[in-house]
């Protein structure tokens, strides 16, 4: 009997201990893809993705994130030296692979996946971007033609919501565009060290600090609703911004009702911080998709989000949730006031249980294009 021949799968993506959502993200799916029996994979990951000027924290990695022992990986990629560019380009012709995957989510690194994978499809072969960010949240119009670099060499695309696979479909017409929602970290640990409560309501906004996320907006709103009894907490490395954050809570006076954390949490942080929240907060002004909803999910506890549609497809409002009018403090303070324990108990209960329909196994089926786009809520592809 001839043996099944199993498909050979490069991966082009950022890992651990590399200290991102992208990271994590492409981990996940390598690990969905290996745990099959059809399927051999390879990974080409970076070193450094950019300079040190552009990155906004104290260093890419983090000594609490291990590099992963189960995955293949070649870790010489660098984003800011070329050389390493050809130099990948070649290696993963040389091993011949059926589909290339590779996700697309910020400019700097988009001259290095436009030389890359434009060799590679050159050569014939199949390849895949899971598209994280079409265009920048706060681009200039070069930034987005860098982007753009990054998208044009895939034969196929795959995202996490519809508006976004909308704008995919606009940039690269005729290509095959698949959604399926974000599926859920499960290797964050559970809480060891429990954070003390100072508060009858905890809110948590969560990740990092840009201008887009609207963390402005959860400051005025906790103003704005008269609470005594709430407090948020922000936690987060802020990409500029930090002291304007604190004077604006200072001006509020609401510095007694403010946690702010700012600087990476680890992964042992983030579990405490989540434990402690009652809910988490997404006041954002735009997104096309967010890996903190799916955290929440992780750890069963509702999002209170913008209504927008990169966060609306993966929020059940009133189940998992609650949306409210993008940016808006009044509509996000009438939120806060009306906001109970048991509201937030069950709005909690409601976000784990979604989160058990998002397994990383279908998303990677969709990847091999071996599955079908999601109906709950990211749409059919077209």
């Amino acid at each position: 009997m001839t043996p099944i021949r199993r498909r050979k799968i490069a991966m082009l993506a950022p890992l651990p201990p590399t200290r991102s959502g992208i990271a994590r993200h492409s981990q996940a799916t390598a690990r969905a893809i290996v745990s099959r029996d059809d399927c051999d994979v390879r990974i080409w990951s970076f070193r450094r993705q950019y300079p040190a000027w552009l990155y906004p924290g104290d260093s890419e990695t983090s000594v609490d994130l291990v590099a992963p022992e189960d995955l293949t990986v070649s870790r010489d990629l660098d984003g800011v030296n070329p050389l390493s560019w050809w130099r990948c380009l070649h290696e993963i012709r040389a091993w011949k692979p059926d589909l290339v995957i590779y996700p697309v989510w910020t400019f700097f690194v988009a001259p290095a996946l436009r030389i890359i994978l434009g060799g590679i499809r050159r050569s014939g072969i199949e390849t895949c971007a899971i598209v994280h960010n079409a265009f920048d949240h706060e681009a200039r119009w070069w930034k987005n033609r860098l982007n753009l670099m990054a998208m044009v060499p895939a034969t196929r695309f795959v995202t996490h919501n519809e508006a976004l696979a909308d704008q995919i479909r606009l940039a690269c017409p005729g290509r095959k565009v698949s959604c399926f929602p974000h599926p859920v970290f499960d290797d964050f640990p559970a809480a060891r060290e429990i954070l003390p409560r100072e508060a009858a309501l905890e809110l948590l906004f969560f990740g990092l600090v840009r201008p887009y996320k609207g963390l402005d907006v959860a400051i005025r709103a906790l103003k704005l609703s008269g609470r005594q009894d709430c407090r948020l907490t922000i936690a987060g490395e802020f990409w500029h911004g930090l002291e304007d954050c604190k004077a604006q809570i200072r001006d509020s006076g609401l510095t007694d009702r403010i946690d702010l954390r700012p600087g990476y949490a680890t992964d042992a942080l983030t579990a405490s911080l989540f434990e402690r929240a009652d809910a988490v907060v997404l006041p954002y002004r735009s997104v096309t998709g967010s890996g903190i909803v799916p955290l929440a999910c992780h750890y069963g506890r509702g999002v209170l989000a913008s209504d927008l549609p990169g966060l609306a497809t993966t929020i059940r409002d009133g189940e998992s949730g609650i949306l409210f009018p993008a940016a808006d403090p009044v509509a996000l303070a009438r939120v806060i006031s009306g906001l109970t324990r048991p509201e937030t108990t069950r709005l909690g209960q409601g976000a784990a249980a979604f989160g058990k329909t998002l397994g990383w196994d279908k998303f990677a089926r969709l990847v091999l294009d071996q599955g079908e786009s999601a109906d709950n809520g990211a749409g059919k592809a077209r």
